[in-house]
């Protein structure tokens, strides 16, 4: 702007240095206004009549009197006036209808609402019309925020600090150097947080110098970088001295190191061994996620068929992110190389990138992108399984190179999704209250393809578990028929096999359900249902070192999997081994702590070894994970023997809503309630127990534990006799397990043989009852004078 010379008889000179309107600077030099989100350039003629107003602040100014004064007299026009307040308006990000900072008069003409400060000596803008003047440094305390530049700084070593967490993580690593420089770097930066954001908010950067509690400078835009740069940097520089000081006096937090044998203790790595790390899902899409997890699965089922190729299980390598570290694999799952890749799905293309890494070097032993349509998954799922064996070839024995014939059809791509789907919700460790939702799942694959029998099986899986939980005998019938489905249909799936074995099992019939659970086995070895499953039936064939045998076999297989650890946990719980079995539920509960199920089975074993104190939290946790029956009904049975009966009636109260169909959840609320007087509604609710412990007799007449608690709910109804037979059948089934000893002595106990009661007592003692049980058993009072 050249025509400031114009008005300056006429306005006052130190408007013509630059001013501030609020938090806007002025510069009628370089024609810019200026604020904290940048300046803008503003014409000449729109700066001219923005002094013009500036000097009469307040005022009215008049549409005549700016076109004389900017224009001339004669040369200026209502448009061009109209015009230059627009382009002011827009430079001031002001409005017509909220104006705040010129206000229009029609037919009149305008005032400039804010008094200009100049900038040299600026203190206050006071905004006109407004009953409490805003001050430029009466701000509050996010404006101090802002214009002091903390959220920009906090932002900036935030995105720095990580990078630097992120890079320390993986290059120390790969260059070997000692772990404690890593938590150095995030202890560094954790500890340099606080201080940039104190070094932002009392200093300001002009010039070369700290500027400190000046608010609104005119370089502000400048400066910004400047007063962001000084403040991380000099955060991580005291940092570094503050945590070497710390490190020097104190010591910083170190991993326990392995003892002189712990290396030899790890299981070797062999060069035959291979993972598959879940694929990235690169458009972030639940499609996508679902046919990652389908291609991994597949090409780790494909892997495992291949004789003398040792394959890490989905739910070990599962346990680790994608692209995880080299180093962290090879630690992890001991496995000489590793698969990871991407996904990503465009429409109806799908692009797949899959590397083969070799987990001691880092090095990519190959990279290959895939980029098919959608309907050709299986076609690409087969050359990345090819690729990958004919890469690891030279590392399997001579006698077991050639891959294994897989005779098993492909559905359409859609039919396949679908079933993937039901697949993924399935394996949530709590899908009772998800049933539904899976079985909707695999009919709408059988809807496209009736005679996909994965799904079937899927199907019949899904109902022999929902009967596990709700004890209806629809269950089974659904179940039988889905079975038989899925075998009429392919004889050569696992998973169909897998089924039958948890039908037949389900129902008693034990030597069937072995046959199926070995030809599951024939078709994949390392299918842990499969393991974990022929050992519960080796227990219940009371053939205890196969058993254990077979479901260590699992958990050894597959250390990342949480079902193989909460298996043996079960074994070794239902064998009376209560501390022993604590272990792998731990391993459950620290492989994922959101597990429902692993907390719940882990404070039910602590219950039954006595520590009620440590019990009790577990099975809080597992509520507030998920509010399900077994968590509600073993918390009430843990305050029933602390002697909490109004809370133990409250909680098997939710157990009973929460499963109207289980029959042992009425029994422990008869229970409770018998303790507590309420003998009336305790005999109504052991009488609809009965009802339907029947139908779970009907069911399978050799489940030990169906018949034992029929035979203590037979026993508090009053028929003895039948109590008598009942829980005789059920010692015969299963003579070492201590539950079925104490049930014994419970029911001899209420029949009046005090001294039959006490060696059944010491019975279930021997085979690892809990003695701080029995003592603080209210069915027990008459007996606790007894020695």
């Amino acid at each position: 702007m050249r025509r400031t010379d114009n008005l300056g008889s006429s306005l006052d000179s130190d408007l013509l240095q630059g001013f501030y309107l609020g938090d806007l600077l002025v510069d009628p030099h370089d024609g810019r206004v200026s604020g904290g989100s940048g300046s803008v350039h503003l014409p000449p003629k729109a700066m001219e009549v923005l002094l013009y107003l500036a000097s009469s602040p307040g005022d009215l100014v008049t549409r005549e009197s700016l076109i004389d004064s900017v224009w001339g007299e004669g040369h200026g026009s209502a448009e061009a006036l109209h015009h230059a307040i627009s382009e002011i308006r827009q430079a001031l990000n002001d409005h017509h209808d909220h104006s705040k900072f010129i206000q229009t008069l029609p037919k009149r003409g305008y005032r400039l609402l804010i008094k200009p400060v100049p900038a040299r000596a600026h203190t206050d803008s006071v905004m006109f019309g407004f009953k409490t003047g805003t001050a430029v440094d009466h701000i509050g305390l996010f404006e101090n925020l802002k214009r002091r530049g903390v959220f920009e700084t906090g932002i900036a070593y935030l995105v720095l600090g990580w990078l630097l967490i992120q890079v320390a993580d993986i290059v120390f690593t790969q260059l070997l150097l000692p772990a404690w420089m890593a938590t150095f770097v995030t202890a560094l930066v954790i500890a340099g947080l606080p201080i940039a954001i104190a070094l932002s908010w009392y200093l300001e950067f002009r010039d070369g110098r700290a500027i400190v509690h000046e608010l609104s400078p005119k370089d502000a835009v400048r400066r910004r970088f400047g007063r962001t740069y000084l403040s991380v940097v000099g955060a991580l520089a005291i940092a570094a001295l503050i945590v070497s000081i710390y490190d020097i006096s104190v010591g910083l937090p170190q991993a326990e190191g392995l003892d002189s044998n712990g290396k030899d203790s790890l299981p070797p790595i062999q060069d035959n061994s291979i993972a598959v790390l879940p694929f990235l899902n690169l458009d972030g899409s639940e499609e996508t996620q679902i046919f990652a997890n389908g291609l991994a699965d597949d090409v780790i089922t494909r892997l495992s068929r291949v004789p003398g190729l040792l394959v890490s299980a989905r739910g070990d390598a599962f346990t680790l992110n994608p692209n995880s570290a080299s180093a962290r694999v090879r630690e992890r799952l001991r496995v000489a190389r590793y698969v990871e890749g991407s996904a990503q799905i465009n429409g109806d293309i799908v692009r797949v990138i899959v590397q083969l890494i070799d987990s001691e070097t880092g090095f990519h032993v190959l990279s290959r992108r895939f980029d098919k349509p959608l309907d050709r998954y299986f076609e690409m799922r087969d050359e990345i399984t090819e690729l990958i064996v004919a890469n690891v070839r030279v590392a399997l024995p001579p006698a077991t190179r050639a891959t294994s014939e897989l005779t098993v059809a492909d559905p359409s791509i859609d039919v396949y999704m679908l079933y993937r789907r039901g697949v993924d919700t399935s394996r949530k460790p709590d899908m009772a209250d998800s049933i539904d939702t899976v079985l909707g799942w695999f009919n709408a694959a059988l809807e496209i393809d009736p005679g996909y029998a994965a799904a079937h099986a899927g199907k019949c899986t899904v109902y022999v578990d929902a009967y596990s939980v709700a004890y209806d005998p629809a269950y089974i019938e659904d179940a039988q028929s889905s079975c038989a489905m899925a075998l009429n249909l392919n004889l050569n799936l696992d998973v169909v096999y897998t089924a039958l074995g948890k039908l037949y099992q389900a129902t008693g019939r034990h030597d069937r359900s072995e046959d199926a659970y070995l030809e599951a086995l024939e078709i994949d070895p390392g299918s842990t249902t499969s393991l974990i499953g022929l050992g519960e039936v080796y227990r219940l064939q009371q053939r205890p070192s196969e058993a254990e045998a077979s479901i260590r076999q699992a958990a050894g297989l597959h250390p990342g999997d949480w079902a193989a650890f909460n298996a043996l946990g079960n074994y070794l719980y239902r064998s009376g081994r209560y501390v022993e079995a604590a272990e792998p539920y731990r391993n459950v509960v620290a492989l994922d702590d959101t597990n429902s199920r692993g907390h719940t089975n882990l404070g039910t074993t602590l219950m039954l070894a006595g520590e009620f104190e440590a019990a009790e939290p577990e099975y809080r946790r597992a509520i507030d994970l998920d509010r399900n029956a077994a968590a509600y009904t073993n918390l009430g049975l843990l305050l029933y023997h602390l002697g909490r009966i109004d809370e133990a009636i409250d909680a098997h109260r939710e157990a009973v809503r929460l499963t109207p169909q289980n029959y042992m959840a009425h029994a422990n609320l008869g229970d409770a309630l018998r303790v507590a007087g309420n003998t009336e509604e305790a005999a109504s609710v052991f009488r609809t127990a009965g009802e339907l412990v029947s139908g779970a007799l009907d069911v399978n007449p050799k489940d030990a534990f169906v018949l034992m608690d029929s035979a203590w709910i037979n026993a508090v109804l009053g028929d003895y006799d039948r109590s008598r037979d009942l829980i005789g059948r059920a010692l015969t089934l299963v003579p070492d397990d201590p539950y079925v000893h104490y049930l014994d002595g419970l029911i001899l106990n209420l029949g009046g043989n005090t001294d039959g009661a006490l060696v059944a007592l010491e019975l279930a003692v021997t085979n690892g009852y809990s003695t701080q049980m029995l003592a603080a058993d209210p069915n027990l009072t008459g007996l606790r004078g007894d020695s």
